[in-house]
């Protein structure tokens, strides 16, 4: 395929991804500009507040493009932090197409048109996001487990153990083998893609238990971004960040195993809603405020965090070529 229609190709993804991101935002503001009305405008704005939120948002996203891309290079692609944060986080707007496989797809389609490994990026973002998921269980266990534990009768050992099994599969060979799994299911187990898996094998156990201990601060940073958020628009009084990392990560999950829903859209605002009424002092119709809220705020800092990766590269869809093995 020629260079001018791996360009084409790629400006159709980001344009859809764009549109849909857009459209979600469109959507959410409505919800929550409606909410605000039935409540008589009770939302007191503290902008700055909000901007620090902003700001912990984007630069975590950052964060996470750039562990993606450290990831990468262990497993032997050559990519500049730079290229390799910009279409991580480029391809991440995609998981608001129908459909769960366009953010995978992306960053592999965006790696391959540069004449790079698509099954390298292919394989390292399948790492990448069961890490991202056991990570987040892990941290919703741990931060939640006082309460969890409450509803099986008062143990908390039954959250912790959960978590230090969920740990184990951080374990070289259960990664490698899930990872694995992931690729067949998405019908993406060719031969380079295996290969690319068996690499994994010299260098994958310090690499995952770095993954999972970065992801799981990125959780705790996540929490804070969303205390800042409560803090900024209502007098209710603000849980614990340690609470409120564990609420973020338990329904960016939710969201994210509904299949049929788009970035996890109405399931993980859902999901958020039910666990700020659950956990926190913030009462029902405030709780569902904040969780459209929420997700306005990472759709803004996803916006934010493209803008500014594409800034670093000097533009998006610039890369040198280089032999290429997908």
């Amino acid at each position: 395929m020629s260079d001018r229609w791996k360009r084409f190709g790629l400006a159709v993804f980001l344009l859809a991804a764009l549109t849909f991101v857009l459209l979600a935002l469109r959507g959410q503001w409505s919800a929550f500009a409606e909410l605000g009305g039935s409540r008589g405008g009770a939302w007191t704005v503290r902008p700055g507040w909000l901007l620090a939120a902003l700001a912990l948002g984007t630069a975590n996203l950052l964060g996470m493009a750039a562990l993606w891309t450290w990831l990468a290079r262990r497993l032997g692609e050559d990519v500049r932090y730079a290229e390799g944060v910009a279409a991580w986080v480029g391809s991440n707007l995609g998981r608001y197409i129908p459909g769960k496989i366009w953010q995978l797809a992306g960053l592999a389609a965006y790696m391959r048109g540069t004449g790079r490994s698509g099954s390298v990026a292919l394989v390292a973002a399948l790492v990448f996001q069961i890490v991202v998921l056991v990570s987040g269980i892990a941290a919703a266990l741990l931060t939640l487990g006082n309460r969890i534990g409450d509803a099986f009768g008062g143990s908390i050992l039954l959250p912790v153990g959960l978590a230090v099994a969920l740990a184990l599969t951080l374990h070289p060979t259960v990664l490698r083998r899930a990872t694995a799994a992931l690729a067949r299911l998405l019908r993406e187990d060719g031969p380079a893609v295996s290969s690319v898996i068996e690499r994994e094998r010299p260098k994958g156990g310090a690499s995952s238990w770095i993954l999972g201990v970065a992801l799981l601060l990125a959780w705790w940073v996540y929490g804070a971004g969303l205390w800042f958020l409560v803090a900024g628009v209502s007098e209710a009084p603000v849980s614990d960040i340690r609470t409120l990392a564990g609420v973020f990560a338990a329904s960016y999950v939710a969201g994210y195993l509904a299949i049929v829903t788009p970035g996890g859209l109405i399931v993980r605002e859902g999901a958020m809603a039910l666990l700020l009424t659950a956990v926190t002092p913030l009462p029902a119709a405030a709780a569902v405020g904040i969780a459209l809220l929420a997700r306005l705020w990472t759709i803004v800092s996803e916006l934010a965090a493209f803008g500014i990766a594409v800034l670093l590269r000097g533009g998006f869809g610039k890369g040198e070529t280089q032999p290429d093995d997908a």
